[in-house]
């Protein structure tokens, strides 16, 4: 008779971070219930940061230990310990940024810290996963409750229909997801990766259920990190959804999307070979190219954020075609960059000015004028977004395109390059409209700079990690670098 195995407190271990967020969402949740309606606001917030530090502070004490738990089906290694600073640095910004968003859109501060904390957990489960059925169930955590935040706002259409749109092509992306797994298992005998790897070595990657399973998964990540042509949804989610949250999905669920997509197919599932190479090749280009493209024709300000964020997904996938431990090195130091200057800029645009919340580029006229701090901020991470040096934007890059070049990769990396100088004429728009464009205040409204204390600490931060990454990015890239390494 076989021996049976109990899950012991040992298992819990590599989960720790996930296990405080978790109980930081109930605290939340019970504070909710009992606090006074004039405080609760600010003590939700803090609650929050509180317990994201702390699941921080944990990650540090995990790091280098690789210790896995639940039968080998999750792992807290260095690459998703990573990972996992990079979705709570964006969430705390989104805190910090959210606190008189919600207010003025009397949104329920509970319902809106818990849904928050919840989708990071998920992000972090999947993160750690190394069976497919682990990360399936994390990305469900976190892509249910980011369809109920993007419809946060019931009472804007928008939201309302953003949520719906989200919530339909996200389900549908599940079902290719679910899919793939079911082939992959069929073909191998089990979901969990390191047996995967084992199988795939033993009998090849010419079985026809690998092959077909793999692009399942290919398609279903794809409509995540929101690649062309599977992107239909992610301007006009990210309009409707609560600024901040547009920040938090730009940021961090992208970052999620490209650690599964690494993890699966970079520790699992070789997708080593010509056609791939091709297929990656030209959706990179594709994904660039369209979102730079359409971004120079939006007159709003955050639906040009929305498609830039997709031909930033292209310049990621440059680095997924090259495929070694430079490029893979780069795609955590850019999601890292990338999550930070995304959230700053969606958060510049959450705070009230004039009235009401800026929304087109006309809305930005005079911006420098009326508040220079936040113009300041503003312009800083538009620097970042285009990639100027000194700006952790520009490493980012950098590190991308110079990987790709030492393998060849001649002409992707020019169409990278191109790509991003096209950038610079909408980027550099928004810092025009700030400084060189006058727009008068509507009538009886004024600047409430005195409300966003709590705004511009989160902000101020970002823009002091953005420098710090694009003066000493030593550090970030050998943590990067060494991460690689739990893949191996």
């Amino acid at each position: 008779m076989d021996k049976i195995e109990f899950i012991t407190l040992k298992d819990l271990i590599p989960i720790l971070p996930e296990i405080i967020v978790l109980i930081t969402a109930f605290i939340v949740l019970i504070v909710d219930l009992f606090d006074s309606k004039r405080e609760r606001s600010l003590t939700l917030a803090l609650t929050t940061i509180v317990g994201l530090l702390l699941a921080a502070f944990y990650e540090t004490h995990l790091y280098g230990k690789n210790i896995s738990g639940f039968y080998g089906t999750i792992i807290a290694d260095d690459f998703s310990i990573l990972f996992e600073f990079i979705y709570i640095c964006v969430t705390i910004i989104t805190v910090f940024v959210s606190l008189n968003y919600i207010k003025e859109h009397e949104i329920n501060f509970g319902e809106y810290y818990v849904l928050l904390l919840t989708s990071v957990s998920g992000m972090m489960f999947l993160t750690s996963g190394v069976d497919l059925l682990v990360i399936f169930i994390g990305l469900e955590i976190m892509s249910i409750s980011s369809y109920i935040l993007v419809g946060m706002q019931r009472k804007i259409y928008i939201s309302s229909e953003a949520a719906l749109k989200y919530l339909l092509l996200g389900a549908f992306s599940t079902g290719f997801l679910l899919y793939g797994i079911s082939l992959i298992y069929g073909a191998t005998g089990s979901t969990i990766l390191p047996i995967i790897i084992s199988e795939v070595q033993q009998n090849g990657t010419h079985n026809p259920l690998i092959i077909t399973g793999a692009a399942l998964i290919v398609i279903a990540m794809s409509f995540k990190i929101a690649l062309v042509p599977f992107h239909m949804w992610t301007p006009d989610v990210y309009t409707g959804a609560p600024t901040p949250i547009t920040g938090f999905l730009s940021g961090a669920a992208k970052a999620a999307g490209f650690a599964i997509f690494i993890r699966i197919f970079f520790n699992g599932i070789s997708l080593q070979g010509e056609n791939w190479e091709q297929l990656f090749w030209t959706i990179s280009v594709l994904t660039m190219t369209v979102g730079n493209i359409m971004a120079l024709r939006q007159s709003e300000v955050k639906r040009m954020l929305a498609f830039s964020s997709i031909a930033h997904a292209g310049y990621v996938m440059i680095a997924v075609v090259v495929g070694n431990e430079s490029a893979i090195s780069s795609i955590i130091f850019y999601s890292l960059a990338y999550g930070l200057m995304g959230a700053g800029a969606f958060g510049v645009l959450s705070i009230k000015d004039a009235g009401r919340i800026p929304k087109t580029f006309e809305d930005m006229g005079g911006y420098g004028k009326r508040n220079p701090i936040l113009a300041l901020l503003m312009t800083l991470f538009i620097f970042s977004l285009i990639g100027l040096p000194l700006t952790g934007g520009f490493i980012g890059k950098f590190q991308i395109f110079s990987s790709a070049l030492q393998e060849g990769w001649f002409w992707l990396t020019i169409f990278g390059i191109l790509n991003s100088a096209l950038s610079v004429y909408y980027y550099l728009r928004v810092v025009m409209f700030m400084y060189m464009r006058d727009a008068a205040l509507p009538e009886g409204s004024k600047f409430a700079g005195s409300s966003i204390g709590f705004a511009l600490t989160g902000l101020l931060g970002t823009a002091v990690a953005i420098i710090y990454l694009g003066i000493f990015p030593d550090k970030i890239m050998e943590l990067a670098s060494s991460s690689i390494i739990a893949l191996l």
